[in-house]
């Protein structure tokens, strides 16, 4: 783990992406469902676990970068976790602008992730806030269209119960990580 913390820290004083290229996602070559999967899967998985434990907003270059990688993965089927882990870093540390990433996180990448990451996250920091930063952003109003009717079909259900941002991060931190490390060392094992 000291060589994690190494590449970490190189990435945050030198903001070089060279220093993460044995993370990049790199497809195995394999065409079988149960053989394709992503080279650098598991040595990217430890990366992000690394990060985890200390990040701030100074390394969101480094999060979003690590998100990219693993929605590419994503999209040959690697496990789910790590997508919703980067886009939770992400969240907590975002600016409105970030939504795009966080939509593309939760409805982006197949179904798996549609259902595995929380809705939460495309609420920003409150759905009515982050409603009217879309309808009143000139830029990108396709993509702003696809995200409103994402949240308000989410809201308009009368049977959901959200929680707050500050409710969902303590959530996501006491709960959802002790499931997402459990069935990640339950895929390790099996591999």
């Amino acid at each position: 783990m000291q060589e994690l913390k190494k590449v970490i820290n190189n990435y945050r004083e030198e903001k070089e992406i060279s220093i993460l290229e044995d993370f990049r996602f790199i497809h195995n070559g394999k065409t079988s469902y149960h053989e394709v999967f992503d080279s650098n899967y598991w040595k990217r998985k430890d990366l992000i676990f690394e990060l985890y434990q200390d990040y701030g907003l100074a390394d969101k270059p480094l999060i979003k970068w690590l998100l990219t990688e693993e929605l590419k993965a994503s999209e040959i089927n690697t496990p789910v976790y790590t997508v919703d882990l980067c886009a939770f870093m992400l969240y907590k540390y975002m600016e409105m602008e970030d939504i795009y990433m966080l939509y593309e996180a939760k409805f982006g990448a197949g179904t798996d992730l549609q259902v595995y990451v929380d809705i939460e996250l495309l609420f920003g920091f409150d759905s009515n806030e982050t409603k009217t930063y879309l309808e009143n952003k000139q830029k990108d109003k396709r993509k702003n269209k696809k995200i409103l009717k994402a949240i308000d079909y989410y809201v308009q259900n009368p049977d959901a119960r959200f929680r707050s941002r500050t409710a969902y991060i303590e959530h996501f931190e006491t709960q959802k990580i002790k499931g997402i490390r459990a069935d990640l060392a339950e895929l390790a094992e099996n591999n």
